[in-house]
Parts: structure tokens; C-alpha cells; sequence
């Protein structure tokens, strides 16, 4: 038998669901609601499980906060809880037990055709037998098929059920017909038309009345389990300071903070101030001890750093991160020891490992840096629906008591920051021209069209199956992140990390960071045969027939939980113009 409830991780809750998702279960299929939703239903507050990150806040949040989805055991409630409201979605369902037809029904009404039950089991059966398809538009909205409307087109006649007659390889062969005035609909030409929008964002629960619903886009008919139904929009950030992680989560508490940053600059702050502060703050009496046998000396070099990262001039957090990631590949950044076991270091290069690798057409050395320890945040900031290039981001931000949250995840684990010790890539080659011309021509000036952007990309997906066979970790766990910075129309610095990540503080078991001494090799592997696909010759006359670049799942498309730019902008033969 199976369970009534489906377990979800925060980190699956925040990077792949969230408000708004479409979630099976073993009592058919719900829609999960809002975040606040949740800390009513457990009585919780959401600054009960902040996460704290100043530089993802204010550069990318508008100072927003962020929280993580409590689990069951943090709240200490049974396993099979359920804490997370959601509601059934969609309504109408589709009995298959009746020949030489099938029964398509409302939910709450039951199969017309089926013996009396009682209304426990009448809801159990119509979750089972939940419709696969609803109807969606790009502006975000999802709702239930119009059934009325699309047998009858227009009027009614009352009915609460159709009878639903085919089916087999191809939609084109159903046909949907009213049982009372035998109105016949092909759901096949259904499927292929565009339909008025009832505007409803359905974790918010009901629908908007006709009257006020004004949204002017067509909606689609589509299957409820399709992959664009809903895209996630994700904003992460890396955590560069030399301190141990339970020492930041401790002086990164804002209370604490505010009263930090007040008497830092005026030479006010030393270890009785900052008890005074984090007792009037509230912190619990474990956090208070904490700071009494950790070193002044320590605390004070820690706040130095949370205050130059709260005061950072760059406006961008990735020109942020990429000249922390090069200063720490020049400088290294060492481990602190710390008394207390337990509390490791958040972000940790060891400059004695830095290496040089001469790439195969010897035109460049890339700077490789082992990243043995690093922090992860990452904010689910909304969600598309069907076409992300057009499609409009609803935002899953929630209120509370007038301040803004966003569900966000913490990870730890290691990485391989990698960038050029010459300088930036000299690209030429017709590849080279033609993405120049489309980054020229962008009116949005989007810096994943530009070549440079382009070429460390494409590396990077040559190197994610390169590293997966020899780190332990499948190219599915290894993600990327790619570094541009464009100052006045010209590139001024660029990179790339590779990094594993997963929940909990204990980090990963560094599995990348031990391919850094074999990079060489790992390199020769990742640009072998980079010039040929065995997709060839449709693979490299893609561009002609409107594709972005010379790629295909064969040669260099990976994991969606790998690229974080959805598979776009890469380019094959870019790269093979213009080898390291």
C-alpha cells in the first residue's frame, strides 16, 4: 500500500519544487502552497531558521531575508507528519474500470458510474486517478482544463461528467462527449489550441473571478508531469571568509550584528561589549559560552571580515566572488585552528596546492585551485512556466510581519576554481565573430552571449564529464559556476568553479579537490576529440538551422542540476578554434 504522503529534502524543496510545484503523492497529486503557509501551520517563526548571508541579501534580494524549510525531525514530530500544506490539484479526474468508455469527473462529486462509496474513499479514488493534463500560461498562471468550455465551447448543459472515448499512442484520437446533450470535443485539436487565462496562481489557493481576471496571455494545454510545467529561478552565492562556520552563524545574527557594526567604527567594540550585545540580542546561553572561550583575537578578525563583506563597493555579487576566488588562488586562504571540534572552517585554499597546467596548444597556463572547503547558498527567487526565454517570473517571496523571505538551502562541500595566469582567452576564429555579433546585438547586453563567456562554459562542460570519472561523484553532482567580468564593453576578468555540494556541515569527502595534482591529465581528457561528434554532421551544422552553437547531448549537454545556464551558450567548435 502505498503512503499518503511523499518525503521531500529542504535542498529538493528549494532547487526543484517550491510554492506553486505540482508534488505525487501515493493520494494523487497537490499543489504545495506558500511558504508562510507553513510556519502558521507549525506555529514557528521563519527568524527561527534564517540563514544568514549579507552579500546574497543586499546585492541580489534587495535585502530580503532567507529561510530553510524545517524538517520533521528539526521540529521533532513523527516522520510521517505531514507539515507542509498543500492542496489537491488538479480536480478532475479519470476512471478507467468502464468499457467501451472511460469517465472523466469532478473530484468532489465521484465517478457517476461506480458503485456508492463513502466520501473518504470517494477522494481516495479520484486522487489515484487524478487527470494528467491542466492548463498553464506564461505569465505564471496554472489551473484545471476548462472541460465545459472545451466540449461545449461557450455554453453548458449542466453535466458534472464527460465520457472520455479512445486514447492509445495519440491525443488526436480521443474524443471527449457530454453524456447529456452528446456534444463531442477532439482532444487532440484541444491540445494544439491557445485558451483565455483564468489568471490563477494556484498556490494562493482559490481562483480569481472572472471580472478581475486580467491576464492577456493564451494559456496551453499541458501535461501536469512536463518538465517546463514549472522552472525554478535560483540565486546562489559562496561564503569567502576565514572563520570557523560556528563561529559566522553566531556574529552573522542581525540583532548582534546591528550593535557590531555601531561600535566596530568607533573603536568601541572589544569581548565585554560583545557579550553585553549578545545577551541584550537574545542568543541562547550555547552561542554566549561559544564567544567566552574563543579567542578575542579571533572574533575580532572575524568581524573584520563580515564588516568588509556587509561594505563591499562591487555592485555585482559574482564580480565579488570572482576577485575573492582570484585573490584567494593567488594568497591562498588557510584553515583556522579552533579549540572547539566540531566547527569547520567555512572557505579554505591551501596555497602550496595551486598549480599551473600548460593547456594542450600550449597558448595558455590555467591557474588550477583546489577549493578543499566551501559554503553554499542557495535562494529559490521564483519560478516560470513553459517558454523561459519569454515566459514571466512569478516571485516566491512570502511576508512576515512586513519584512520579505525567500526559502533558501545551506551547502557545504569542495570545489576547483580554475581561471588563466596569462591573462583573459585571445579568441579568434569565425565561431569567435559571430558570437561577438550577438552579444553586440543584445539589447540586454546579457553576458552569457559573449565569447569569452562562451569559451569558459563550454570548458567547463568538457571538464564536468572529464572529472567525473575519475572524483567519485557522477557529472550530475558537480556543478558549475562561470565567472565574467565586463567593464565598459570589455572583459576584465573571467573563471570558472567546479564544485559538489550537499546539506549538512559535514561537507563532502574531496573527491575533486584530490584530481587537482592529476589536472593535466584530466584536461587531455576533457578537450580529446573536441573538434568531432559522433552526432557529426548534424551536430556542427546546428548554428544553421537556428541552433545556438555546435552542441548536443553526445559532445557537451549536461544535467539541468549541472549547468546553471539551462544548456545554453555553449559552443563546440568555439572552443576547438581556440584550444588553452
Amino acid at each position: 500500500m502505498s503512503r499518503p504522503y511523499q518525503e521531500i529534502r529542504p535542498s529538493q524543496f528549494v532547487i526543484t519544487l517550491g510554492p506553486g510545484s505540482i508534488l505525487e503523492t501515493g493520494s494523487g497529486p497537490v499543489v504545495l502552497k506558500t511558504v508562510d503557509t507553513l510556519f502558521n501551520e507549525i506555529g514557528r517563526r521563519p527568524q527561527d531558521f534564517e540563514i544568514s548571508d549579507e552579500r546574497l541579501s543586499r546585492l541580489e534580494l534587495n535585502g530580503a531575508r532567507i529561510a530553510r524549510v524545517p524538517t520533521n525531525a528539526e521540529l521533532r514530530l513523527p516522520s510521517d507528519r505531514t507539515i507542509y500544506p498543500t492542496h489537491g490539484f488538479p480536480f478532475w479526474s479519470l476512471c478507467t474500470q468502464h468499457r467501451p468508455h472511460q469517465v472523466l469527473y469532478e473530484a468532489g462529486n465521484g465517478c457517476p458510474e461506480c458503485p456508492t462509496v463513502s466520501s473518504q474513499q470517494r477522494r481516495e479514488k479520484a486522487g489515484r486517478e487524478a487527470i494528467r493534463f491542466v492548463q498553464a500560461c506564461e505569465n505564471g498562471h496554472l489551473d484545471e482544463v476548462h472541460w465545459h468550455g472545451l466540449v461545449h465551447e461557450g455554453g453548458g448543459c449542466g453535466t458534472k461528467h464527460y465520457l472520455w472515448h479512445g486514447g492509445g499512442r495519440a491525443l488526436r484520437l480521443v474524443r471527449i462527449e457530454c453524456p447529456r446533450c452528446h456534444a463531442v470535443a477532439n482532444f487532440g485539436q484541444a491540445y494544439g489550441k491557445s485558451w483565455r487565462c483564468s489568471g490563477r496562481i494556484v498556490e494562493h489557493g482559490g481562483r480569481p473571478a472572472p471580472a478581475t481576471a486580467r491576464c492577456v496571455q493564451k494559456a496551453r494545454i499541458v501535461q501536469r508531469g512536463a518538465a517546463n510545467l514549472r522552472l525554478s529561478l535560483l540565486q546562489s552565492a559562496l561564503t569567502i571568509v576565514d572563520m570557523p562556520t560556528r563561529l559566522h552563524d553566531i556574529l552573522s545574527d542581525r540583532s548582534l550584528m546591528g550593535a557590531v557594526g555601531a561600535l566596530h567604527p568607533l573603536g568601541l567594540l572589544d569581548q565585554v561589549a560583545l557579550m553585553t550585545g549578545a545577551e541584550r540580542a537574545g542568543l541562547p546561553p550555547d552561542a554566549i559560552e561559544y564567544l567566552k572561550q574563543t579567542p578575542w583575537s579571533e572574533i575580532s578578525r572575524a568581524v573584520d571580515q563580515l564588516l568588509e563583506t556587509t561594505n563591499t563597493a562591487s555592485s555585482s555579487l559574482r564580480d565579488d566572488e570572482l576577485d575573492r576566488l582570484r585573490q584567494a588562488a593567488t594568497c591562498g586562504v588557510p584553515a583556522v585552528p579552533h579549540p572547539h571540534p566540531g566547527s569547520p572552517p567555512l572557505f579554505e585554499v591551501r596555497q602550496d596546492d595551486v598549480r599551473l597546467v600548460q593547456g594542450p596548444a600550449c597558448r595558455h597556463r590555467l591557474r588550477v585551485a583546489p577549493v578543499s572547503r566551501l559554503r553554499m547558498v542557495m535562494v529559490q527567487t521564483g519560478y516560470q512556466r513553459l517558454d523561459p526565454q519569454k515566459a514571466q517570473s512569478v516571485s516566491t517571496s512570502f511576508d512576515w510581519n512586513g519584512t520579505t523571505w525567500y526559502p533558501g538551502i545551506e551547502l557545504f562541500g569542495e570545489g576547483v576554481f580554475i581561471d588563466l595566469a596569462d591573462g583573459l582567452p585571445a579568441l579568434e576564429g569565425s565561431r569567435a565573430n559571430q558570437w561577438s555579433e550577438r552579444f553586440r546585438s543584445d539589447p540586454h547586453g546579457d553576458p552569457s552571449l559573449h565569447p569569452v563567456h562562451v569559451w569558459w562554459h563550454t570548458l567547463s562542460h568538457r571538464l564536468l564529464r572529464a572529472l567525473s570519472v575519475d572524483s567519485g561523484y557522477s557529472s550530475a553532482a558537480i556543478r558549475e559556476r562561470v565567472y565574467l567580468t565586463v567593464q565598459n564593453g570589455r572583459v576584465s576578468g573571467s573563471g570558472l568553479l567546479l564544485y559538489t555540494v550537499q546539506p549538512g556541515g559535514d561537507g563532502t569527502l574531496g573527491g575533486l579537490v584530490a584530481l587537482v595534482n592529476r589536472f593535466e591529465n584530466v584536461l587531455s581528457q576533457a578537450l580529446r576529440d573536441v573538434d568531432s561528434c559522433s552526432n557529426d554532421p548534424l551536430c556542427q551544422e546546428a548554428p544553421t538551422v537556428g541552433a545556438d552553437g555546435v552542441a548536443c547531448y553526445s559532445c557537451l549537454l549536461a544535467s539541468e542540476t549541472s549547468c546553471e545556464h539551462r544548456n545554453q551558450g555553449l559552443d563546440r567548435l568555439l572552443l576547438a578554434e581556440n584550444l588553452p
